[in-house]
């Protein structure tokens, strides 16, 4: 028995049924470095307006008790946490945004406890400036979750994993793999570069010349998969700020072109999602399926002609 978002081994069937939870946390450099990142599952990392980037943290099997920082939610986080029948975890949202969570409620997809509805799992922190010193307390989150009637079992569509780390390199569609230790995404702002260690058997993530670690015990990240996934991004009407800054949003059904990055190797395929409740799914250019490695995996949205480049 397998967590359904790491592949790791879970204490049993009741646990794998918990409601995920998805955190917005900022990446603009005065939110570096971020608490709790080590202990997600999964971390989608995603373009916001002024070109910056900003991660849906996804916790399953850790909660941790302290989170952060923790900003306001966009259309993206929508999308994921409806796919993982999860809660949302944030500051708030425009009225256009919090409107369409609160549709998706309505319709039994997902939850939220994001700080405009519940208030007792956030408090803010010294040190840091503001708005990025909101942290949340995760326990108190669940607890919130369980309230607002999100504590039943939920079926969390899973990611395809090979049973182990212990593997053929090759396996699990990466016979047309080619090496791949250094991986670099050309996020406008900040590109971000992972490297892999091979003794960690994982890629470890940089940006603006600085390893990303967890500030809670100063933990380097360590990602045992990096996947890239082409799609289109456009900008709305919806204004996320006070300086009239637009919010994108991005298509996450039907399929394109993506990059996995496992083991040191590298694999050029496509993605697909059939429907808004679907997972994503990933196949070699011949149509073979992607299994990942158990562990943390962060995958990345980018508009389709850009070039991801590795070595």
């Amino acid at each position: 028995m397998v967590w359904p978002l790491s592949g790791l081994v879970a204490p049993g069937v009741a646990a794998i049924h918990v409601r995920p939870l998805n955190v917005r946390i900022p990446n603009d450099p005065s939110a570096r470095p971020q608490v709790g990142l080590a202990k997600a599952d999964l971390v989608f990392e995603m373009i916001v307006e002024g070109g910056v980037t900003r991660f849906a943290a996804i916790y399953q099997s850790q909660i941790p008790q302290a989170v952060g920082p923790v900003r306001s939610y966009r259309w993206s986080d929508l999308h994921i946490t409806q796919l993982l029948r999860g809660a949302l975890v944030s500051s708030g949202a425009t009225i256009e945004e919090k409107d369409a969570v609160t549709g998706s409620m309505a319709a039994g997809n997902m939850i939220s406890v994001d700080a405009d509805r519940v208030a007792a799992p956030y408090y803010r922190v010294g040190g840091r400036p503001a708005p990025n010193n909101m942290f949340a307390d995760l326990g108190v989150a669940r607890q919130a979750v369980n309230a607002a009637g999100g504590g039943g079992p939920v079926d969390v569509p899973a990611l395809a994993f090979l049973p182990s780390l212990d593997h053929d390199p090759l396996a699990g569609g990466f016979a047309s793999s080619v090496s791949a230790t250094t991986v670099r995404i050309p996020f406008q702002r900040d590109p971000v570069t992972f490297t892999y260690d091979a003794a960690a058997q994982g890629y470890r993530r940089s940006q603006a010349g600085a390893r990303t670690v967890d500030a809670d015990g100063n933990v380097p990240i360590l990602a045992r998969n990096v996947v890239v996934m082409h799609t289109n991004i456009w900008e709305t009407s919806v204004k996320e700020d006070i300086y009239g800054s637009r919010g994108l949003d991005y298509r996450m059904t039907g399929g394109g072109t993506a990059e996995i990055f496992r083991d040191g190797r590298r694999v050029d395929g496509t993605w697909k999602r059939d429907g808004v409740l679907d997972q994503f799914t990933f196949y070699d250019q011949t149509g073979a399926p992607i299994e990942l490695d158990p562990g943390q995996s962060w995958i990345h949205f980018v508009y389709p002609d850009w070039v991801i480049t590795s070595s």
